[in-house]
This record gives C-alpha cells, structure tokens and sequence, in this order.
C-alpha cells in the first residue's frame, strides 16, 4: 500500500511488477475506493534499473495528487509519453513531412503491470500538530461523583 501526500514536493512509490518495464515513465490511473467519482492519471518518472533489482521505484510530484484525502485504487501501466516535433531537431523538410507539426507522436499506454492501493492525504485535511519536545507528559485528575 502507498501511503502518498499531496503536501509532499515529490513522492515516491516501490512495488513489485507483474513483468518488468524497460521504460522510464510509468502511467499511475487512480480511482477513489469509497465514492468511484474522483479519477486521474499522473506520469511517474521510474528512477530504479531494472537490471539490478526486480522493484520498480517511481517519482511524481505530489501537485499531480487529488485533493481529496483517502483511499484509492491505483492501475499501472507501461507508458511511453508524447514526443513533440521540434522545428530545429527535426531532419524533415517542410515540403515532404506529413507530420502535425504540433502534435507530435501520440502517448502509448501499454500493460498494466500492477494494481496497488493507496492512503492519499489532500488538502482537504488539516495538518495534524506533532509535539517534539522532550517534556510532553501531562496529569488530570478524574473526580467521580
């Protein structure tokens, strides 16, 4: 289970994979489990080598997070993002391209390669307060009647 923040600059998930990625961006579709009406996809960058470890370890910003705080059903993808076409990195000439200049090669979502879940905590909930001081102990005295 990932336990992610939307508060958190950047987070980062691990999980075991039905088969393997080679790619180095995987597509993360979530579903709130309690109500199905908040959904979204987020493109995590993969930052493990699949060559040394099994595990993939992925990063996303935590922006791309719902505000809605609570449980979510997370499906992962393979996923090869869009590429644009960029005027002077292209070697096509103008006249022979049939290309759409702006739109570039359309995203591939390929398999999924796991279903995981999720404890998000959004916006919508305050911040709990921590007390790190050493001298936290306190006394009350209970009168029955």
């Amino acid at each position: 289970m990932f336990q992610l923040s939307k508060g958190q600059a950047v987070n980062t998930i691990a999980f075991y994979p039905n088969e393997l990625t080679t790619g180095s961006v995987i597509l993360l579709d979530y579903t709130q489990s309690y109500s199905k009406t908040v959904t979204g996809s987020i493109e995590a960058d993969v930052i493990s080598n699949p060559q040394n470890t099994p595990w993939i370890i992925a990063q996303f910003s935590g922006s791309s997070l719902p505000s809605a705080s609570g449980q979510y059903d997370f499906k992962i993808f393979n996923y090869t993002p869009i590429t644009q076409l960029i005027w002077n990195l292209t070697n096509t000439q103008w006249q022979l391209t049939t290309a759409i200049w702006n739109s570039g090669t359309p995203a591939i979502i390929g398999d999924q390669i796991s279903a995981e879940r999720a404890i998000i905590s959004g916006s919508d909930v305050t911040p709990i307060k921590e007390y790190v001081s050493p001298n936290e102990n306190g006394a009350y005295i209970v009168y029955i009647d």
